[in-house]
């Protein structure tokens, strides 16, 4: 229930707002000035009915008082008043106030009044948080929750001209786009939040982490102006980061360049930026996984580039090999041009070392007429499937086209492999699917490298 302060220093009047609003709203009546700023000061009413004569300290004081202070200023505000004149409805709105009644009221006028100036102001809260939500969107990038280029243009350039220091960090993920391509856009996805989230560790409360776009990020550390204790965040950030890759299966594949300015706060945001992406690029082009702060004498750029011992050994990199397997038994069925990488090494290992490898083909056939409910589609699935469950680990195979299925069987003569071609063949018949479809397989097996 909405609760409504009415401030009259007649207890009548008091008493009958009270009954007015009896049933629709929690009524608290004070009668006087004083009383009602000590009442705000321990709750809020959601209205105020506000009599402008009082001793002391008159209506028009206390509102005053009221709209001067952040914390009670929203609180609407509706005079009470016997004055019907023009010029007291102009100085009641001047000082402040939503609406005015005039006395005698009647009940039901300040029901509807109220009622009225309850809902425009709620309507008006809920305008002004979709405003600031959009606006917090805005400025905020949906994938790692930072803030984006708008918010920290306008920060820093904000925090600079009021004659503060910082420190600023250009990054930038090296070998992110290789990563992203080779093990796909949700893998790289957590990458960047892994990023966001060590940028974020590093950072005070007070400070601006951004994501730029892509794999670039910025955060300024304000009034960060040793550089000491800025070195000793960028190689905890670098070395953050290389644990979360080596804790997610992929250690040593993505590192961590930065380029660092340190700021008195006399220069334009511009110029702090530029100068610390000319530093970033310094990095990059000087073996990356490193940082080096920016020195005015460009010919003692690299005095300082200090690089971070973060990549993986062997082991971690076996152990990223072995969590990429998929541990199922069967051929190993990959995609055309993943097989045409295969088929090019097994080539040469065959016109080296003499090692027996069949090319065996699979071709499926549907007379007109045939398949009923069983999509061709369907059939080749269960091809696939077959060929990969009858054969061994060692042995791969891809789908040609839209009918063919093709194998590299390994260490197998042709004899052996027509025995294992058949073997395929028969079980793809027993398919009570396959049966019914009324198709037809046939294979061809050739020894590779002839």
């Amino acid at each position: 229930m909405k609760k409504i302060l009415i401030v009259d220093d007649d207890s009548i009047n008091c008493l009958l707002a009270k009954h007015a609003l009896a049933g629709e709203y929690q009524a608290e009546a004070v009668n006087s000035g004083k009383e009602a700023l000590a009442f705000l000061d321990k709750e809020l009413p959601d209205l105020i009915l506000m009599d402008i004569e009082m001793p002391e300290m008159d209506g028009k004081e206390v509102v005053k008082s009221i709209k001067a202070c952040a914390k009670w200023d929203k609180v609407p505000i509706v005079f009470l008043t016997a004055d019907s004149s023009p010029i007291t409805e102009a100085e009641c709105l001047q000082c402040g106030a939503d609406d005015f009644i005039t006395k005698p009221f009647v009940p039901d006028v300040m029901r509807s009044r109220v009622a009225r100036i309850l809902e425009s102001h709620e309507l008006r809260k809920d305008l002004e948080l979709e405003l600031e939500q959009k606006t917090i969107k805005s400025f905020t990038d949906a994938l790692t929750g930072l803030n984006n280029r708008d918010y920290l243009e306008k920060e820093i350039q904000t925090f600079l001209a009021e004659g503060h220091g910082g420190t600023l960090f250009m990054t930038d993920l090296d070998n992110f786009k290789s990563m992203n391509d080779t093990y796909g856009h949700m893998v790289g996805d957590e990458v960047l939040k892994n990023f966001a989230d060590t940028l974020k560790f590093y950072a005070d409360k007070d400070d601006i982490v951004c994501r730029l776009g892509g794999d670039e990020f910025v955060a300024f550390f304000k009034n960060l102006t040793n550089k000491e204790e800025a070195a000793g965040k960028a190689a905890g950030i670098i070395k953050m980061f290389a644990g979360k890759m080596g804790a997610m299966g992929y250690a040593g594949i993505v590192s961590v360049s930065i380029g660092a300015k340190i700021t008195d706060g006399s220069e334009t945001f511009e110029a702090l930026y530029a100068d610390a992406d000319e530093t970033l690029y310094f990095v990059k082009e000087n073996g990356k996984n490193a940082y080096h702060f920016f020195n005015e004498d460009k010919s003692q750029f690299s005095a300082n580039l200090i690089q971070i011992d973060t990549e993986a050994d062997l082991g971690d990199i076996h152990r990223m090999i072995l969590e990429g397997q998929d541990g199922e038994k069967g051929a190993f069925h990959v995609d055309y041009d993943e097989f045409k990488i295969i088929y090019d090494f097994v080539l040469r290992c065959v016109n080296r070392n003499s090692q027996k490898v069949q090319t065996l083909l699979y071709t499926l056939s549907m007379p007109e007429g045939a398949g009923g409910k069983v999509s061709p589609e369907r059939i080749m699935d269960i091809l696939k499937e077959t060929v990969v469950s009858s054969l061994r680990s060692v042995d791969t195979g891809t789908r040609y086209s839209n009918s063919q299925y093709i194998v590299l069987l390994m260490d197998t003569d042709v004899e052996n492999g027509r025995l294992v071609a058949e073997r395929v063949m028969n079980r793809f018949y027993e398919n009570s699917e396959v049966a019914s479809s009324g198709v037809k397989v046939a294979f061809d097996i050739q020894p590779l490298g002839i």
